[in-house]
């Protein structure tokens, strides 16, 4: 499990666009001048996840869509991708259990058809810019 999360590391860190140059200096910064950490959210399909459905017609899969949605549109979400059937999103909060404690009332976590890991992340290797 931690060898594909670290892989997956890897791979969005290579992959990321110039767009997301800014990411890790916006990472300590919001408008209320709190600082704020950068955490890593893997999700796999959960225990009601139906391998028959697809995606679109899992339950509560459009509003586990439209949570990230919005959060992206907050600013919370930095960038995400799929990778297989994983998902990934990096994240921008206060602490380890605010970052918990989002995730966990997705919709899609709360309906079980996701599941999620979450680690704060510590930049070594700054965006170029």
């Amino acid at each position: 499990m931690y060898k594909t999360l670290l892989f997956v590391v890897i791979i969005c860190f290579c992959s990321i666009s110039a767009n997301a140059s800014n990411l890790a200096s916006n990472a300590s910064s919001n408008t209320n001048s709190v600082n704020k950490e950068l955490f890593i959210v893997h999700f796999e399909t959960g225990p009601n996840w139906n391998p028959s459905l697809a995606p679109s017609e899992q339950i509560q899969f459009k509003a586990h869509s439209n949570n990230l949605n919005q959060l992206r549109k907050e600013k919370v979400i930095s960038f995400g991708a799929r990778y297989n059937h994983f998902g990934v999103i990096f994240i921008k909060a206060t602490s380890l259990a605010d970052a918990t404690s989002l995730i966990a009332k997705d919709p899609g976590v709360q309906a079980g058809i996701f599941t999620f890991n979450i680690a704060q992340l510590k930049v070594f290797y700054p965006w170029e810019k």
